[in-house]
């Protein structure tokens, strides 16, 4: 829970929270907006690998063509993963004669990161944690 709030389950097993998250919160609404469809993006094991490989190709950029090569499916079939991550924001596409290249856009990469770090708004609060001393 975000902000150390404590929760007590209700008969129906909702969960409430004693206290609301606190101000201080880095989950702002606008984070949440933009992350889900990031994530729901990266829920596909082939879109996750297509990433990847865009992420490290040589010259920053990866052409279709290459990336076909990459994996045993129809034409199609690859088209829609990339259209996803494009619409999700994780790609740039730019079409060049018959190809579409694609680079990785490092903003969402960056929100995404940021809402993972340890200490962040996903951290468990309730977890026990090792003394400093």
């Amino acid at each position: 829970m975000i902000g150390g709030a404590v929760g007590h389950e209700r008969g129906n097993g909702v969960v409430a929270l004693a206290t609301p998250p606190s101000e201080d919160s880095s989950l702002r609404p606008d984070d949440i907006t933009g992350a889900a469809p990031l994530f729901k993006a990266l829920s596909d094991p082939i879109r996750v690998r297509l990433l990847a490989l865009v992420r490290q190709a040589p010259t920053g950029e990866a052409c279709f063509c290459d990336l076909a090569d990459e994996f045993d499916m129809p034409q199609s079939s690859l088209s829609h993963h990339l259209k996803i991550l494009v619409q999700a924001g994780l790609l740039a596409r730019e079409r060049r004669g018959t190809w579409s290249w694609y680079r990785v856009r490092p903003e969402p990469l960056d929100l995404m990161s940021e809402l993972l770090q340890p200490g962040g708004p996903f951290r468990d609060d309730t977890a026990p944690r090792p003394d400093c001393d």
